[in-house]
């Protein structure tokens, strides 16, 4: 996996499929849930951090000045 760090306005890190970087280097994923709502889902552990109705909620409750939105590449081996 190659990361690259990226600094960008808040308001354009919280959509679906970016990773988030927050400051203690842990990785977020945002996702939809089958509710029709938006999760963020831990990397480290691959559990589900918290889900709200939209993305606003998403923002409020678990976005950081610190957070970070991080370019991942994946590849197979």
């Amino acid at each position: 996996m190659k990361i690259n760090f990226k600094n960008i306005k808040p308001e354009d890190i919280y959509k679906v499929g970016n990773v988030i970087k927050d400051e203690c280097n842990i990785l977020y994923l945002i996702t939809t849930n089958s509710d029709g709502g938006y999760s963020v889902v831990d990397l480290s552990n691959n559990q589900v951090f918290g889900t709200y109705k939209t993305l606003e909620d998403l923002i409020m409750n678990t976005g950081d000045e610190g957070d970070k939105l991080i370019n991942v590449e994946i590849n197979e081996i």
